[in-house]
């Protein structure tokens, strides 16, 4: 006899995927081989008939605890293949990309884990991607959210469906777990003889989120012993809240803010708004800039007001590289302009195997084994291609008003000043990106993607590979 908790599961996963719509549907399924992801793919394969689904399993070797994170994926891949569902392993250096951006350790391994699953979901060509955050996972957040002093959206929390943008590609992120607990996973996996993986990385305290989990949490339940069900209810109040102020915002925001081509300018009459209204239009105005809130703060809309407040000609720098100026009875946001780019005028054959010099930019080629490489690294400046291309001549040049190119993932073409807008390539420097092409069209543009049509399909040979390298102006 099935358990109760089995059929709670099965039953909540279920309506979350018919509410969204999911039904029919092929997911990504994230699974780092813990007990909650785990459940997760085991609950969708029980549902794979009944909902018309298919799965395709994702998991990211991040290479930061050496043997333990090679048996995480030997485990992944052997219960794929025990449940019959596809697998795509990736692998990342972590560290390095801590060190060489930067982050703190959770930040690079997040960042790292999503571009990969993104990546992923847009090659295989599939529909939204999916994730075991729990109820459990729900409360740190917001926990973890307010000690940030986040603002009414971070202590939201997450949503059952919300969207990741990924080098211009807007990926579905669906989390049909939100309402089942960690004990709960536990005891499913339990109940159906499922054996799971232990990240010792969850145990060390040195991660702030770990403290909240093993720390905070239980002092916190000596005061409310039901405390993960109040900050729940926390967060329901603050997406209300939010929803009803972006939502208003959105209603006005035609009146205070005027979109000129690549620079926002917003009239100063905003501080006459109330403090909650006033902060949200501001946001909006960044946010499209900027593609998004990435490095925005709201320490960084106070200091827009208080630019407000100052004399015309005065200016501040924000994050992205965005700069906001005070003029009469305006501000103009936009993007620092650097030194004027190259323009590349006319047209190069591209030496198969070799190098080739072109007006602000060196290309190199090389053929490697397609193992051991990635589709492309993650500005796009280095891309591995299909072996097949090197048969036949390849040309590279600068973008042509009017251009078009296949995105990798997409059935159809799409005009490359779009691709450009979606990669927030200012209109300044579109000209000195190198468009490699053959005669069948477009194959890559450094910084934006190769076309869809020239990815790697032998996965057993190997691949041509492209390397762009930027000159320094002279």
């Amino acid at each position: 006899m099935k358990s109760k908790s089995f059929l709670d599961i099965k039953s909540i996963v279920s309506e979350s995927i018919l509410n969204a719509d999911l039904e029919g549907s092929r997911l990504l399924v994230a699974v780092s081989g813990g007990q909650d992801s785990v459940a997760l793919l085991h609950v969708l394969c029980s549902l794979k008939q009944v909902l018309s689904i298919d799965l395709v399993v994702a998991h990211l070797n991040h290479n930061l605890r050496g043997t333990e994170s090679e048996l995480d994926s030997k485990f992944v891949s052997e219960l794929s293949n025990k449940l019959r569902v596809p697998c795509v392993l990736g692998s990342a250096e972590v560290q390095s990309i801590k060190d060489k951006k930067k982050l703190s350790l959770e930040e690079a391994a997040r960042e790292t884990r999503y571009t990969f699953l993104a990546n992923t979901l847009v090659e295989k060509k599939l529909d939204v991607l999916v994730t075991g955050h729990t109820f459990t996972d729900q409360s740190e957040t917001i926990l973890f959210n307010a000690l940030r002093g986040s603002g009414l959206k971070g202590i939201s929390g997450m949503k059952e469906i919300s969207f990741l943008l990924n080098d211009g590609v807007r990926v579905p992120i669906f989390r049909p777990f939100l309402k089942i607990t960690r004990d709960q996973t536990h005891e499913y996996c339990v109940n159906n003889q499922l054996s799971f993986r232990h990240d010792s990385s969850n145990d060390l305290e040195s991660f702030t989120r770990n403290r909240i989990r093993k720390q905070l949490i239980p002092l916190l339940k000596e005061f409310n012993a039901n405390i993960e069900q109040s900050l729940i209810r926390l967060a329901s109040n603050a997406a209300e809240a939010n929803d009803f102020i972006q939502t208003s915002a959105q209603a006005i925001i035609d009146k205070y803010v005027f979109y000129d081509d690549e620079k926002i300018v917003i009239n100063k009459d905003v501080v006459e708004l109330h403090p909650a209204m006033r902060s949200t239009l501001i946001m909006q105005a960044l946010e499209k800039l900027n593609y998004g809130l990435k490095n925005v703060k709201q320490s960084h809309v106070r200091k827009i007001i208080n630019l407000m407040e100052a004399g015309s000609g005065k200016s501040i720098n924000l994050p992205n590289g965005i700069e906001a100026r005070s003029c009469n009875k305006t501000i103009t946001l936009s993007f620092t302009q650097n030194d004027p780019a190259i323009t590349i005028f006319g047209q190069y054959p591209i030496e198969i195997p070799g190098m080739t010099n072109i007006p602000g930019w060196i290309i190199n080629s090389s053929f490697v084994k397609t193992l051991n490489s990635e589709l492309a690294n993650k500005d796009h400046t280095i891309v591995n291609l299909d072996r097949r291309l090197a048969s036949n001549p390849i040309w590279v040049r600068g973008w042509k008003n009017g251009d078009r190119m296949q995105p990798l993932g997409m059935l159809g073409t799409k005009k490359v000043q779009d691709i450009f807008v979606d990669h927030k390539i200012p209109r300044t420097r579109r000209q000195a990106l190198p468009v490699v092409y053959s005669n069948k069209g477009i194959i890559w543009i450094a910084g934006c993607g190769i076309s869809d049509w020239a990815k790697v399909t032998n996965k057993s040979g190997s691949a041509l590979k492209l390397t762009a390298t930027e000159l320094p102006p002279i």
